[in-house]
């Protein structure tokens, strides 16, 4: 990213933390300090990276992304995130939350236009280099923002060529097969919808693997591929990742946590919690880092 950029998030946002702007999608997160990996949860959103580095880890795979390259997260993902950072070289992001029927109506509109070939597709979340259309895109966004009116005015416009920009990217096949409801993604895509819909409840893999019309070995198959998690690991990070946000954010109790995220045990939530993200979950507080619109 550009120095300018860079210069106008900062004009934006002077202390640590996440700031909200004029345009709901868009947040700007800045922290000095180095954050050991954690658990963190990101929904359907773009990450772009003014300042620092960050190391996302999915199993035993891992990624970086910095002010050269964006990240593009087009499901509700559970990873563990690493952030580097220092006072001198404070880490910076933007983070914008993907209106899903926009995004749908551009990939549409390419897919009938284009021939695309789609290369075989292995996890959902990836990283496209930042060209310089983006960074003309980003700056006006930026610009924009912090003005009630223009935001109003001008913000479905410039939200517009951006996911554009982003859909015709050189890694963005999979973006493409997320929404196209005849590939295997698309219908992974369709259950982890369910999935959310339904976490609290008891889930059924085998209908649920039939509801998107997938044998149950190629339901698993590939929902490991898109995730990074089986269908039960993938559930079980949804139900503590809720749990934490109703614990930190909205004062639940710990026990009457356990039940409104569809734990039976409250001591086996309490075990369950305090192994995924190390510590119990009375000790647990706000990652003002983690981006989720639900």
């Amino acid at each position: 990213m550009n120095r300018e950029i860079l210069e106008l998030a900062g004009s934006i946002l002077k202390k640590d933390g996440l700031k909200s702007t004029y345009i709901d999608s868009v947040k700007i997160f800045k922290t000095t300090k180095n954050s050991p990996k954690q658990p963190l949860n990101y929904d359907f959103c773009l990450v772009f990276v003014l300042s620092g580095e960050k190391i996302g880890y999915l199993d035993e795979k891992f990624f970086k992304y910095n002010s050269q390259n964006y990240l593009v997260i087009p499901l509700t993902l559970p990873f563990e995130c690493e952030t580097r950072a220092t006072e001198k070289e404070p880490f910076i992001c933007i983070l914008i939350s993907i209106d899903r029927k926009m995004m749908c109506e551009i990939i549409e509109s390419i897919s009938k236009e284009r021939d695309r070939e789609f290369k075989s597709s292995e996890l959902a979340v990836f990283s496209d280099s930042v060209t310089e259309d983006i960074e003309s895109v980003i700056y006006r966004l930026l610009k924009i923002s912090s003005s009630k009116e223009e935001s109003k005015i001008l913000k479905i416009s410039i939200l517009k060529e951006l996911y554009y920009r982003i859909a015709v990217g050189k890694n963005s096949y999979f973006l493409h097969k997320m929404f196209l409801k005849d590939t295997n993604e698309g219908k992974i895509s369709k259950a982890l919808k369910e999935i959310h819909k339904n976490y609290k409840s008891s889930l059924d893999i085998t209908k649920l693997a039939k509801s998107v019309d997938m044998s149950i070995s190629s339901f698993h198959t590939h929902f490991k591929r898109v995730t990074s998690y089986t269908p039960l690991q993938y559930i079980k990070k949804v139900r503590l990742n809720r749990a934490k946000n109703l614990i930190t954010i909205h004062k639940y109790r710990v026990n009457e946590t356990a039940s409104k995220v569809g734990y039976e045990s409250n001591s086996q939530f309490s075990r369950d919690f305090k192994n995924y993200f190390g510590y119990p979950p009375k000790e647990a507080k706000p990652s003002f880092e983690e981006f989720s619109i639900s």
